[in-house]
């Protein structure tokens, strides 16, 4: 059976085919970033609230295309945010700003390990 992480990969990687008309354009410019979030199990509850708030921040960022929150269901304590970007500067820009960095330091005591962060571009 494929983890969560396997299987979002292999969405990531099917869903130009899937949607040609909407994924493909522009694809040389955009930029996809997936970070795997691992908070204490504990605080699984609090930090998924706060991953919401920060979804709903990017939503309003300029150049954001999509920024989705899932959460494990074997392991309610792991999340994953799928985002898409105009471009790599949208992506800069919305990271480095200052409610950004506010709200990645207010979730930083709730993890159990590092952000993992895989930025990319879309292989067709």
């Amino acid at each position: 059976m494929l983890s969560i992480r396997h299987w979002l990969l292999a969405l990531l990687i099917l869903a130009p085919a899937a949607f040609p008309g909407s994924v493909v354009a522009n694809t040389d410019q955009q930029q996809f970033v997936v970070v795997y979030v691992e908070f204490l199990p504990a605080k699984a509850a609090q930090g998924g609230r706060q991953l919401e708030q920060l979804a709903g921040l990017a939503r309003a960022a300029a150049g954001i295309i999509s920024f989705n929150v899932n959460q494990e269901i074997q392991r309610p304590n792991f999340y994953s945010l799928v985002e898409t970007w105009n471009d790599a500067a949208a992506y800069q820009a919305f990271v480095n700003s200052t409610q950004t960095q506010a709200m990645l330091n207010a979730i930083q005591p709730l993890l159990e390990a590092p952000l993992d962060e895989r930025a990319g571009n879309l292989v067709e």
